[in-house]
């Protein structure tokens, strides 16, 4: 079955592993073909969560360097840059954030992708949502261990073109705004 919006409504007993397993398919489907458009993350709160848990080795085809061990959101954004992918990462200027955007930092500067990273925090920003090539995720969860375990959350996915380009239009206009 194709569908182009998809709603999904997650407690801590449903539906936890549907929203893993989509953005596990959403990052590989931008590692595997990346494009020319930014990859978008925005989030108020944003954590180096898992992303592919490649404990078993399914993922060593993506990279060869992945060990057998969880892949956490930092690890997979280099390997996306790696690949020519723009980021862009708007979040709130919580200082839980820090810890993430300095280690982005570092890692994106020490691999030579320094260039392909925009981080725009934003004093207001409630927005949460994904969006790479071929889709877009937004709704009420965060990108933390919370958003994706515990809280209950409704996201929306979504592969029709127009609101993938609407996202688009708002969220690179973040990068014109600043703060």
């Amino acid at each position: 079955m194709i569908f182009e919006t998809r709603r999904i409504f997650k407690s801590a007993v449903t539906s936890q592993n549907l929203i893993r397993e989509l953005l596990q398919l959403m990052f590989l489907g931008e590692l595997l073909s990346p494009g020319g458009d930014r990859v978008w993350l925005v989030s108020p709160w944003i954590s180096n969560v898992m992303i592919f848990d490649n404990r078993a080795g399914g993922f060593g085809a993506i990279n060869p360097e992945w060990s057998q061990s969880e892949v956490r959101l930092i690890e997979m954004l280099i390997q996306l840059m790696g690949r020519g992918a723009p980021l862009g990462i708007a979040t709130s200027f919580d200082s839980h954030n820090d810890l993430l955007l300095e280690r982005l930092r570092e890692a994106a500067s020490e691999a030579g992708f320094a260039d392909r990273l925009s981080i725009v925090r934003r004093q207001r920003l409630h927005t949460k949502g994904i969006l790479v090539r071929r889709g877009l995720l937004l709704g009420s969860m965060n990108l933390t261990y919370n958003g994706l375990e515990l809280n209950d959350e409704v996201v929306v996915y979504d592969t029709i073109a127009q609101p993938l380009a609407e996202a688009r239009l708002n969220f690179e206009s973040y990068l014109e705004d600043g703060a």
